[in-house]
């Protein structure tokens, strides 16, 4: 989704070929001027502006050599935020298919529970509103044949609804998928 940087480090490596060859260009120049066997005035002034052709040129492939660590830094800080999405996009979408499963599979239910599991006030109530002192009926949440905490629950519709569909793969909102399930309390 964010490009392949394959293309980018090869423009690096062909500048970084071009400031090489500069210098390499500048060497020659100044050698070829320092060579000369005349050394009257203006041998001299040839050489002196061969020497500052020659640094002005060095100066130009450190640009190249600048630009070429830019492009590099770049495409290391995208790979870096590329493995990080991967890694968000991984936990995430394991967490957003697990909350959308309990979401979609919850079922509230009533079950019987033997009054001495539940507290003093539970038996008090349960027993005087059904008239049976031994036995309690509870709301539980199931889901796939076990029992799920109304916290669970919650916290999986509270996340469902702020993501109700995962992003795309690659996408750098699984980063903020992420987050939601961590606000959520889940995972």
């Amino acid at each position: 989704m964010y490009g392949e940087m394959s293309n980018l480090r090869a423009k690096a490596r062909a500048l970084r070929d071009d400031a090489d060859g500069l210098r390499s260009r500048a060497s020659a120049l100044v050698a070829q001027a320092e060579a000369l066997s005349s050394s009257s005035k203006a041998v001299e002034g040839v050489r002196a502006r061969v020497r500052e052709s020659g640094a002005e040129l060095g100066k130009k492939a450190q640009l190249l050599d600048d630009a070429a660590a830019a492009l590099e830094a770049h495409a290391r800080a995208v790979d870096a935020v590329k493995a990080q999405i991967a890694e968000a996009e991984r936990i995430a979408r394991d967490l957003w298919n697990q909350a959308s499963n309990l979401v979609a599979n919850v079922v509230n239910t009533v079950k019987d529970v033997a009054s001495t599991a539940v507290n003093g006030f539970m038996n008090v109530l349960g027993a005087a509103m059904s008239g049976n002192p031994d036995q309690i009926q509870v709301s539980v949440f199931m889901a796939g044949g076990r029992e799920v905490s109304s916290s669970q629950v919650s916290s999986a519709q509270s996340f469902i609804a702020q993501v109700p569909a995962p992003p795309e793969s690659g996408s750098k909102d699984w980063i903020d998928v992420r987050s939601a399930a961590s606000r959520n309390g889940i995972g």
